[in-house]
Order: C-alpha cells, then structure tokens, then sequence
C-alpha cells in the first residue's frame, strides 16, 4: 500500500513539472497594474510581512496556495466573512487639509489643495471576502478595490502632474486540494475575475478643468474577465513541537488574459519557505517568499520578496512583524469567539519607483466573523 501511495506521488509530480515548464510565455504585456504580489492577502499575513505560501491566514490560502488546506486536522476548515479598509498615512493629512478648506473655499484655499494632491500621495483600499473552505475544496465570493493618486512636481513635460492608479477586481476563487502521507499536499486554485483598471496622468489643464478631467478618467477605464489558475505544491515535514515547509506555486498559469483589452496577468513562479514552533494553544511562524522567479514582470529583487514572523498566544491574541517589499511591517489580531479584529500598518513603494526610494505607510483594520 505505501509503495502505491509513493508511485502515485512520483507520477503526479512527473506529469505537474513537466507541464508547468511545457507552458510558453506568449504574452509580455507588463503595463497591468497587477504585479508579482498575490491579488488579495489576509491582512494579517501583510502585517506579518506578507510571507504566506508555507501557512497563509484563513481565507489567504485562496489566493496564496491552493494546496494549503489540505494540511490539518478533520475535513471543516473556516466559514467567513472579512471586510477590511487600508488608508495611506498622506490620504489623513490630505483629507484634514481638504475638510479645512471646504469650510473656506478661495482662490488660496484651491491652490493649497492642488499643492496637497501634488505632494501628499493618496492611497484607499477597500477589500472583502466570504465563502467556507474544507480540507479539500474552497470557495469564496470577493472584491477587491485599490485606488492610488500621485503628485509629481515636474511630470513628463516638466510641469505638474498626477498619476491617477485604480485598480479594482472581484469574482469568485476557488481550491481543490489533496494530501499524501502527511507530507506532500497538491492543490489547483481556479478563479472567476472581473477587472478593470484606470492608469492615467492628469496634467495642469485637466486638474483646472473638472469636466476635462473626468472625460480623461473614463476614457481611461479597461474592463474585462478571465479566468485565472494557480497550481501550488507543498512540502513538510512535522514533529510534536517543530514543522518545516517547503511551497511552490506557479500563478496565473498560462498568463490570465481578460476581454476589454485589459492588461494580462503574467505567469510567474514563487517559492517559499517556513518553520513554526508551536504547542498545542501557541505558535511561532517565520517564512519567507521569493516572487516571480524568472522575472518577467522586472520588478526590482525587494519588491519580490516578503518575510516576517506570526506569534499566536493562546489562539486568542496574535502579534505580527515582517519586512514586506523592502519596508517594516506589524499588526495585531484579536479572535473573540464567532468575531476577528485585524489591524496594523505596512508600507508600499509608490509608482514604479526603484525600490526603497519612495515609501508610502498604509494603515488597516479589518473586521471579521466566522466559525
């Protein structure tokens, strides 16, 4: 029987490597707004570095591995439902200034506003999911909206500008998932997305005029669905006290590509690694993840990687820390029974800025109930 078991693992791995590396790259589009990091994170995970392909947060497994719920005990995992806000640091300071203003509105409280957009980066997040996952298949329904304006002093004819980035996404994800001998877990994650994306710069005429603008903004707008696969594998090996992983996942499997002309989502290879130290109440998990392997997105080598650390005490309260993209990153979670409090900070580099030049702070909180 664990000779059977064996040779059944040989030959799905055979057959899996040798497609996933079959696969051509027949699209090089990389103007998507959408990068090597995964579409939807827990917020968690991003507080704890955002490092969640060895043991992703509840329903960030959806989008993370796909073959990580196999691993645990019993066939039920989660039911859930999440809503969370991100807001960047800027986004305060520029909404005070604007409330401030509006209550005495010239020519001077205008100009001040402009300065505002140009020097104060805004950044607003608002994401949501909910389904049930079991050990072997999952499901949720979500939506995903990120919306990003930044102020150059001196844009691309010297003069000011604003750099208008909207990304937003929803649909349904899914995973299968199997396990062999408590060691090798398998897992495909397709998923239903509708996209759209607006990428545009305004200049001085456009932010003068209000209409002007706005008919740049919608003309702008891409829209479009596809469908979109992972294909994760991982390994681990456990004892009472101590468990070591080893993952790796191919995204976006054959490049999603989307009607409506909008920007592919280009395949990429991931790995990661991770180790936890853990009771039967408590847990330390550290990992790392290294994104987009063969680089076809050209991101600078810190925007590829994530890394941090989890501490679980009690499984009530958790603490996390990391490095997320070349940044510091920490949050708390608080579970009080049927109901979870997530909140934190992490920091993203603005535009396509070489890496660590330019970091914008995102604070979050996220409210959730499952069982």
């Amino acid at each position: 029987m664990k000779r059977f078991v064996y040779l059944k693992i040989k030959i799905i791995l055979f057959i899996l490597i040798n497609y996933l590396f079959i696969v051509e790259m027949k699209a090089l589009d990389t103007s998507s707004l959408k990068k090597s990091a995964p579409i939807y994170q827990n917020p968690f995970d991003l507080a704890s570095g955002g490092a969640s392909m060895t043991r992703a947060t509840q329903e960030g497994v959806l989008f993370s591995n796909p073959s990580l719920p196999a691993f645990g005990e019993g066939i039920f995992r989660w039911t859930f439902l999440r809503s969370t806000v991100s807001i960047g640091a800027d986004t305060i300071s520029f909404a005070k200034d604007a409330v401030t203003a509006a209550g005495n509105f010239n020519a001077t409280q205008l100009q001040n506003l402009l300065t505002d957009v140009v020097k104060k980066p805004v950044h607003f997040g608002l994401d949501n999911a909910a389904g049930v996952i079991t050990s072997n298949f999952g499901m949720a329904g979500f939506a995903v909206a990120k919306i990003d304006v930044e102020g150059r002093e001196f844009g691309t004819l010297g003069l000011p500008e604003i750099h208008l980035r909207n990304n937003g996404f929803a649909g349904i994800a899914t995973s299968m998932s199997t396990q062999f001998a408590d060691i090798l877990a398998i897992g495909v994650g397709p998923k239903y997305i509708y996209n759209a994306e607006i990428n545009t710069d305004l200049g001085v005429n456009d932010i003068l005029n209000v209409s002007q603008a706005q008919d740049k903004v919608l003309n702008s707008i891409k829209r479009g669905s596809g469908i979109s696969t992972d294909i994760g594998v991982t390994l681990q090996k456990r004892s009472k006290y101590f468990d070591v992983r080893l993952a790796g996942v191919v995204s976006d499997l054959g490049n999603t590509t989307f009607t409506g002309g909008v920007p592919p989502w280009l395949q990429t290879y991931n790995a990661g690694m991770g180790f936890a130290l853990h009771d039967e109440t408590n847990a330390l998990h550290c990992a790392i993840d290294y994104r987009d392997i063969t680089d076809v997105y050209g991101e600078d080598l810190p925007k590829k990687v994530y890394m941090g650390c989890k501490l679980l005490i009690t499984r009530i309260f958790g603490v996390g820390f990391g490095y997320l993209q070349g940044w510091p990153s920490y949050g708390v979670v608080l579970n009080l029974f049927l109901m979870r409090i997530e909140a934190g900070s992490y920091t993203k580099d603005a535009g396509n800025y070489q890496a660590g030049i330019l970091g914008r702070q995102v604070y979050f909180v996220s409210l959730g109930f499952e069982l």
